[in-house]
């Protein structure tokens, strides 16, 4: 009784309702009143103040400056900020990890997503790109069983070589990303030293109405670098953020990050004659055909002053194009068309294009460009397979292409991690890769046994 009676002989501490820094409580020790709406509001607001993840490519990095035409684009499009040289326009660049959580390593093997957004006077335009030239499938409704794939084990939430690999044995279509991915392309430690590929063929539209399809390409001015395995493995323990950390520090310090942007185009006819079709994302145009050309230049000065408002909530979608700026009928960038707006809507909430880094002024449905006006389309509804799906000429060109030890590298990265799947997956994987290069799929058999006593350590 008397401890309760020195208790309540206590004089309350007042705050100010601005600065409430105690619960409402009886007396000091509690209990605390359920009538608290400060408390509730404090609690409920950082509960609530954490943006949803992105479904792929979580973990990202930002950074901001400007798009500087360099090369009038009008003879092709008739895109307004493309049209004369010295035109500047703003830009904001969100880089990624496509498979990723928070606490992936940034030097991890994995695609690096490179998404460009220019403000322009007429509008929003979202450039998406990845710092591979290809994808793993050329069918959009296959890209949810590719992430499931490349995804953790719903077992264990563990990575699973199984799973994984059964990847490359049920498409063989993947097999030229096979082998752009498990080269040392695959492992980089620096995002300024990347380049990125558009992967979709788009449509550019000239004032004249004639349509040609485009790849964009953007080139490191630093020059670009990448590392082996070995090293990868290491900066993933002494620094998993060593690229965001490059990439922030690079700019902190007055060292601005720039990129050239050039274009490959193509006439669309020449798709009757090509041995590939030119809007399969499996596959890459030839430079010596297709020659790119210079467009503009970015410079990357600013550092984000908000990571959560500026980069986590920009909120990019291929259809946020501009009148000059067209899809093809590419079948990944197609479906990748209608998912976006609805994966905002999701993280962000339906007013996600009001958030100051999304915000497009006057916006509403109708400044959406839709693409392919006047075009005449006739054929028959169906399911299909490609033409000339050509799964393997590609990545066996590719390793002919490769130096020795770059050869050598990625037979001995593919070795290093196929060894853990099933036998019956290895042979379909070697299967794959023997159709596309003899030599490749031996000197990776030569390599496994290497690697057989590591498995499950």
């Amino acid at each position: 009784m008397a401890a309760e009676t020195s208790r309540s002989n206590i004089t309350p501490v007042k705050s100010e309702s601005s600065n409430v820094s105690h619960s409402q409580t009886v007396g000091v020790r509690g209990p605390v009143l359920l009538q608290d709406t400060a408390l509730h509001e404090t609690l409920e607001t950082f509960v609530f103040s954490t943006t949803l993840s992105r479904r792929i490519h979580t973990k990202g990095y930002g950074a901001f400056g400007h798009f500087r035409t360099t090369h009038s684009m009008k003879e092709y499009t008739k895109a307004e900020f493309l049209q004369t040289p010295g035109q500047q326009v703003p830009v904001a660049v969100r880089y990624s990890l496509a498979s990723s959580n928070l606490g992936t390593p940034d030097t991890l093997r994995n695609v690096r997503g490179f998404s460009t957004r220019f403000y322009t006077d007429g509008g929003i335009f979202d450039l998406l790109c990845n710092h591979l030239p290809v994808f793993f499938v050329r069918d959009a409704i296959r890209v949810p069983d590719v992430i499931s794939h490349l995804s953790p084990s719903p077992v264990n939430n563990l990575a699973d070589p199984e799973r994984f690999w059964s990847l490359f044995a049920k498409y063989p279509e993947t097999t030229n990303m096979l082998v752009w991915f498990f080269s040392d392309l695959g492992t980089v430690k620096s995002l300024r030293h990347i380049r990125g590929y558009s992967v979709s063929t788009y449509v550019w539209l000239n004032a004249q109405g004639v349509r040609r399809y485009v790849k964009y390409i953007w080139i490191p001015m630093a020059g670009q670098e990448y590392i082996d395995r070995q090293e990868a493995q290491q900066l993933a323990c002494k620094d998993p953020n060593i690229a965001g950390r490059d990439l922030y520090d690079s700019i902190a310090q007055g060292r601005a990050v720039e990129y050239e942007l050039r274009v490959q185009l193509m006439n669309p006819e020449d798709a009757n004659t090509l041995p590939f079709d030119p809007l399969d994302d499996t596959k890459v145009w030839d430079e010596a055909q297709y020659p790119s050309l210079p467009v503009g230049r970015m410079v990357l000065n600013r550092n984000p002053d908000n990571y959560t408002e500026q980069v986590d909530k920009l909120a990019f979608n291929p259809a946020n194009l501009l009148p000059g700026l067209e899809f093809s009928d590419d079948k990944i960038l197609q479906g990748r068309t209608f998912i976006y707006s609805d994966a905002q809507r999701h993280r962000l909430g339906p007013d996600y294009r009001n958030i100051p880094v999304n915000k497009q002024q006057g916006w509403s449905p109708a400044s959406m460009v839709s693409s392919g006006d006047g075009r005449h389309i006739a054929g028959e509804i169906m399911r299909a397979e490609i033409p000339n799906p050509d799964n393997f000429t590609q990545a066996g060109q590719r390793y002919e292409s490769f130096s020795a030890l770059e050869k050598r590298n990625l037979a001995d990265n593919i070795a290093s991690e196929l060894v853990a799947a099933r036998p019956d997956t290895q042979r379909a994987v070697l299967r794959n890769v023997e159709q596309a290069s003899p030599a490749l799929a031996e000197a990776i058999k030569n390599q496994m046994p290497l690697y057989a006593g590591t498995v499950g350590r």
